[in-house]
C-alpha cells in the first residue's frame, strides 16, 4: 500500500463526509426545490383524490386517472424575486399553492362531455374532471370539462349561490368547509363574498363568484367559482400574482449561449471531421458505443417520465428522435475524440482501460471514487454559493428543471433522475471537454493558465439558469474551476461522471427533506450506493495492477494522427535547420546594394542562399534549391553549405567551385538527390561578376539602358553525375559592372507561385517589375516583388519556398 494511495483515499473520504454534511445542512433552505413539503405520499394523495371523485361524481368510478405533482411557476417566481431564497422557501412550504397534486379523471361516458384529446392519451379519451390537492391533502380546486353548448337550463342568482354552496358542502370532509351568510371558511382560509358576475347567454345564464380572503401571513387570496347553466364548472383558491411574474420571459442568455455552442460544434465537426476523414484519422467504434449509451438513457428517461404509460404514437416519436440523437452523438464523439486524442490522448486512459476490460485497474478505482466524491463536492459548492449570494441578491431559478417536479411523479425516481441527468448533460461534455478544453490546452498547457482560461469559458457556457445573470456566472465559474482541475489532474471519464453526478445529486438531495417517508429513503439509498461505489474504487486502488501499457490501448486511428504529428515535428525541425543556416543580414559593400529574403512554405522545400566573404571587396553569392522536402532536404542543404564554405576560397572560378561541389555531393548522398544552384563571385576591385549555373533558374539582369536580359550559362544540377560530364558541360559568364545594373537571383517558388485560377506567376511578371522599378533601391524592389506575388496568389496555399537575392550597382 503506497503512501500516495493512502493520501488519495483519506482525501476522498474527507471530501465525501464534508460534502454530505454541507448538503444536508443547506438543502432545506437553499436548495432550488427547498419549498417542497410533502406531508403525504403519492399513494395517500391518490386515495384522497379517489374519495373526492366518488363523493363528487360517483358515476366516474372506473375511469382512468393520472396523478402528478405540479408547480405554479408564477408564484415561485414572485416569492423568489421578492424574498431571500431561504425566506422564499419557508413561505413556499407554509402555503399550499406553489406546489399541488393534480388528479385528472379521464372519461368518455358523459354524453355532455366535450371530447378533447389529452396529449398523453388516446384520442378517444379526454379529461372529465380535474382536482388540485394541496401537499397536506386538502382540495384547493376542482374543474369539470363538458360540452357547454348542450347546457340550456340555468339558475337565478340566489339559486346559483345556494347550488354552489351545496356543491362545496358535499366536499366538506376534504376542504373543512363551513358556510355563514356572506362568508365561507374554506380549509384554513376565511373568505368574504366580493362580487358576483352574471354572464348572459342566448338561452341561459352563467355566473362567476369571487370571494376575497387572507392567509395566515396576511396575504390576499381569492376563491373563484364558475357556474355554467345549472352545472358547476370550477372553483379554485387563487393567489393573485403581480403581472410581471405571471408569464416567463425568454432567457436571452440561454438562447445566445445555445446558438453559440451549436454553431461552434457544427463548425468543429465540419472542419475537423472532413479533414480527419480524408486522412483516415477518425474512428467510429467508440463513437457508436457512446451513442448507444446516450440514446439508451435518453429513451429510458422518456419512458420513466411517462411511467411506462405510452402508446404507439409516443413510441414512434421516441424512436424517430432516438435515431436522430444516435447519429448526432456518433458524429460528435467521432470528431471530438480524434481532436482531443491528438492534443491530450492520456485523458482517455480510463475509457481505454474499460474498453479493453481492465475493469479493476487502479486508474478505474480512482475514476470511480473520485467521481462520486467530486459530484457531491460540486453539489455542496453549488449550495454554499447560493447561500452566499442570497445575502446580496433575490435569486430565482428559471430553469424548467426547477419549475417542474418530474422526479417526484416518476414511479422510479432515482432511475429517472439518473437517466435524465445523463440524457441532459452527457452530450454537453463533448463541446466542453473535447473542443473547448482541448483548444485551451493547445495554447495554455501550463496548469494555472489552463485552469484559469478554461474556467472562464466554462462560466460563460455552462448556464445554471439563475437570475440575476451574474449570480449564475459566479456559480458557473466556481463549477468550472473544479471541473477544470478534475480534467487536468485526472481524465475525461472522471470529469464527465463528476459533472453528471453533480446534476443527479443536486436533484436527489431534496428527497431527504420534503417531509415524507415514502421519498426520504431515496436519498438514503443514494448515499448508500455512493458509499459502495467509493469503497469499490478503494479496493481497485489498493489492488495490484496487471502489467499494461495504457498508451498501447488507444484506437488504431491514433497511429495515423501520431504519424502526422511526427511528420509535422520533422517539418518544424527542418524549418529550424533551414532558417538557422540562412544569412542573418545582408552584406554591406561600397557601391553595391544587396537585398535578400527567403519566405518558407508550410512544407519545407530546402531553398538555400548565402554570402561568402572572400576579401574586403569580393564576395561569393549562392542560391540553390535542394530536391525533396522535410528533414532530408534540410540535411542536404546543411551538407551543401558546409561543402561550399570549405572550398569557396580555393578558386576564383564559380564553374570550378561548382564542379568540386558536385564531386563532393555525388560521393556523399544517395542517388536521385540533387541540388540546383547558382554561384556568383562579385569582385568590386575588377568591377566584374562571374556567374556559373548548375541547373538553376536563369539570373535576370537589368542594364542601365533599361533592357532586361537572362544570364544562362550551361550546367547540370549537382549530384546527377559523378563529375566528368558535369565539368564538360558547365560554363560561366563574366559581366562588367556598370552603374544601374540590377541582378535578380531567385528560386522557382516565385515563378511557379499559383493563384486560385491555377495560373503561375511566371518569369514575365518578375521581368516587368524589374523593368518598371529599376530606379528603386534593391530593398524597395524586393518589397515590391513580394507584394506583387502575395497579391497574385491571394489566399492560395504556398507550396514552395520563395527565395530571392537582388544585387544593384549604385556607383
Amino acid at each position: 500500500m503506497s503512501l500516495s494511495n493512502i493520501k488519495i483515499i483519506i482525501l476522498i473520504i474527507s471530501v465525501f463526509i464534508v460534502s454530505l454534511l454541507t448538503i444536508n445542512y443547506l438543502t432545506p433552505d437553499y436548495h432550488p426545490d427547498g419549498g417542497l413539503k410533502l406531508k403525504l405520499g403519492k399513494d395517500e394523495i391518490s386515495e384522497i383524490g379517489n374519495k373526492i371523485v366518488k363523493s363528487y361524481r360517483p358515476e366516474l368510478k372506473d375511469e382512468k386517472r393520472n396523478l402528478s405533482l405540479e408547480s405554479n411557476p408564477a408564484i415561485l417566481r414572485w416569492l423568489r424575486n421578492t424574498n431571500r431564497i431561504d425566506s422564499a422557501n419557508r413561505k413556499i412550504r407554509e402555503q399550499n399553492l406553489s406546489y399541488f397534486w393534480l388528479l385528472k379523471v379521464l372519461s368518455v361516458n358523459d354524453t355532455n362531455l366535450l371530447i378533447t384529446s389529452d396529449k398523453n392519451q388516446n384520442i378517444e379519451t379526454s379529461t372529465a374532471l380535474e382536482l388540485k390537492i394541496s401537499q397536506e391533502g386538502k382540495l384547493i380546486a376542482i374543474s369539470e370539462v363538458f360540452n357547454e353548448t348542450k347546457i340550456t337550463n340555468y339558475l337565478s342568482e340566489d339559486s346559483a349561490k345556494s347550488f354552489l354552496e351545496r356543491q362545496i358542502s358535499s366536499l366538506a370532509d376534504y376542504i373543512s368547509f363551513t358556510n355563514d351568510s356572506q362568508k365561507i371558511n374554506f380549509g384554513t382560509y376565511l373568505f368574504t363574498l366580493d362580487k358576483i358576475e352574471l354572464i348572459q347567454k342566448l338561452n341561459r345564464k352563467d355566473y362567476n363568484f369571487v370571494w376575497k380572503g387572507y392567509d395566515d401571513s396576511g396575504q390576499l387570496i381569492y376563491l373563484k367559482a364558475s357556474i355554467i347553466g345549472d352545472r358547476l364548472k370550477s372553483f379554485e383558491i387563487i393567489l393573485p400574482v403581480p403581472n410581471e411574474y405571471s408569464n416567463s420571459k425568454p432567457d436571452i442568455y440561454e438562447i445566445v449561449t445555445t446558438i453559440f455552442l451549436l454553431l461552434f460544434v457544427l463548425i468543429m465537426v465540419i472542419v475537423i471531421g472532413l479533414k480527419r476523414i480524408k486522412a483516415y484519422e477518425i474512428g467510429y467504434k467508440n463513437a457508436i458505443i457512446f451513442a448507444f449509451i446516450y440514446t439508451f438513457f435518453f429513451a429510458l428517461a422518456q419512458i420513466l417520465e411517462l411511467n411506462f404509460d405510452f402508446h404507439w404514437n409516443i413510441m414512434l416519436g421516441i424512436i424517430i428522435a432516438g435515431i436522430f440523437i444516435f447519429l448526432s452523438a456518433v458524429a460528435l464523439w467521432a470528431v471530438g475524440e480524434t481532436y482531443l486524442r491528438e492534443i491530450w490522448n492520456e485523458k482517455f486512459s480510463s475509457f481505454d482501460l474499460i474498453r479493453h476490460k481492465y475493469l479493476t485497474h487502479s486508474i478505474i478505482g480512482k475514476t470511480l471514487s473520485v467521481s462520486v466524491a467530486a459530484g457531491l463536492f460540486l453539489t455542496a459548492i453549488y449550495l454554499i454559493i447560493i447561500k452566499f449570494e442570497s445575502n446580496y441578491f433575490y435569486l430565482n431559478f428559471n430553469s424548467k428543471t426547477f419549475q417542474t417536479v418530474k422526479h417526484i411523479n416518476s414511479d422510479y425516481p432515482l432511475f429517472y433522475l439518473f437517466s435524465s441527468s445523463i440524457s441532459s448533460y452527457l452530450l454537453l461534455i463533448i463541446p466542453l471537454l473535447f473542443f473547448i478544453s482541448g483548444s485551451v490546452v493547445r495554447y495554455f498547457n501550463e496548469k494555472l493558465s489552463f485552469i484559469s482560461v478554461n474556467s472562464i469559458l466554462f462560466a460563460l457556457l455552462i448556464y445554471f439558469f439563475i437570475e440575476p445573470i451574474y449570480a449564475s456566472l459566479i456559480v458557473s465559474f466556481a463549477i468550472g474551476i473544479i471541473l477544470s482541475i478534475l480534467f487536468y489532474e485526472f481524465d475525461l471519464l472522471t470529469t464527465s461522471i463528476s459533472f453528471i453526478l453533480f446534476n443527479f445529486f443536486l436533484r436527489a438531495a431534496d428527497f431527504g427533506f420534503i417531509g415524507n417517508e415514502s421519498f426520504a429513503h431515496y436519498w438514503t439509498i443514494t448515499i448508500l450506493l455512493s458509499s459502495i461505489a467509493i469503497i469499490i474504487g478503494f479496493v481497485f486502488i489498493l489492488t495490484k495492477d496487471k502489467s499494461v501499457d495504457v498508451n498501447s490501448l488507444a484506437p488504431k486511428f491514433l497511429e495515423n494522427i501520431t504519424e502526422r504529428q511526427r511528420m509535422k515535428k520533422e517539418l518544424e525541425v527542418a524549418r529550424i535547420v533551414q532558417m538557422s543556416f540562412l544569412p542573418k543580414k545582408d552584406p554591406v559593400l561600397n557601391g553595391v546594394q544587396i537585398a535578400s529574403v527567403c519566405i518558407p512554405a508550410f512544407e519545407v522545400g530546402g531553398d538555400y542562399y548565402d554570402f561568402i566573404k572572400l576579401n574586403e571587396n569580393k564576395i561569393g553569392i549562392i542560391i540553390g534549391d535542394v530536391s525533396g522536402k522535410g528533414t532530408q532536404a534540410a540535411f542536404y542543404m546543411t551538407l551543401a553549405k558546409g561543402f561550399i564554405k570549405a572550398i569557396a576560397k580555393e578558386s576564383d572560378s564559380p564553374a570550378d567551385i561548382l564542379s568540386k561541389m558536385n564531386e563532393l555531393f555525388y560521393e556523399n548522398v544517395e542517388r536521385g538527390r540533387f541540388i540546383s544552384m547558382i554561384y556568383a563571385i562579385l569582385d568590386l576591385d575588377k568591377r566584374v561578376i562571374k556567374i556559373a549555373r548548375a541547373g538553376h533558374n536563369p539570373v535576370l539582369i537589368n542594364h542601365n539602358s533599361g533592357k532586361i536580359n537572362l544570364i544562362t550559362p550551361k550546367g547540370l544540377a549537382l549530384g546527377l553525375e559523378k563529375g566528368i560530364i558535369f565539368r564538360q558541360v558547365i560554363s560561366e559568364e563574366t559581366i562588367q559592372l556598370k552603374k544601374g545594373n540590377t541582378f535578380v537571383f531567385y528560386t522557382d517558388g516565385f515563378t511557379e507561385a499559383i493563384n486560385s485560377k491555377g495560373e503561375e506567376f511566371g518569369l514575365d511578371r518578375i521581368q516587368k517589375i524589374l523593368e518598371h522599378y529599376s530606379y528603386e533601391s534593391a530593398e524597395k524592389i524586393r518589397e515590391i516583388l513580394l507584394a506583387e506575388v502575395k497579391k497574385f496568389i491571394g489566399k492560395t496555399h504556398q507550396f514552395d519556398d520563395m527565395t530571392v537575392v537582388i544585387v544593384k550597382v549604385i556607383s
